[in-house]
């Protein structure tokens, strides 16, 4: 029996996991080096997820548009839902209103925030690079969400040529 596109997605998402925040919390407040190997493992996790889930989709493209897809689809097999703001050739801003530090009591707002850096940049590095190709874009966000805030807006930006 052949497995549905979800399905198939769902088991990329089981099979390339993140570290858990039991081990990834006491990295971060030691800071160092453990964090830089955090963030190599960070991405090269979300690259794997972004590779899979475009042969999944079949997608081809590689402009905004594939990847708020690509996104979508991606973030929706790990449960967590985007609210779209803005879409075009250049500029992808979208909101998310859950996050994994939202849940972790007794950790300080800049362990958190140091969290947001290495998690976002890495992951959304790594599918930036794969939809777009590397160092095309630029990804900023505003951690609204880990200080008090009911959304985090995320911002991906082509980097105009220099």
């Amino acid at each position: 029996m052949r497995k549905t596109t979800e399905e198939r997605i769902r088991a990329l998402v089981k099979k390339h996991t993140f570290p858990p925040l039991e081990v990834i919390i006491p990295i971060i407040e030691k800071a160092g080096r453990g964090e830089k190997e955090l963030e190599t493992q960070f991405y090269e996790t979300a690259l794997s997820l972004m590779n899979g889930t475009r042969k999944v989709l079949g997608a081809k493209g590689k402009d905004m548009k594939t990847l708020a897809k690509l996104y979508e689809v991606l973030l929706a097999a790990d449960g967590t839902r985007i609210e779209p703001i803005e879409l075009s050739e250049s500029k992808f801003r979208f909101s998310v209103t859950d996050c994994p530090m939202l849940y972790v009591k007794g950790v300080s707002l800049e362990v958190k925030s140091r969290f947001c850096d290495l998690y976002c940049n890495a992951a959304t590095r790594a599918m930036m690079d794969v939809m777009l190709d590397k160092g095309r874009a630029e990804c900023s966000w505003d951690k609204a969400l880990i200080k008090g805030g009911s959304k985090c807006s995320v911002l991906i930006e082509l980097v105009r040529d220099r």
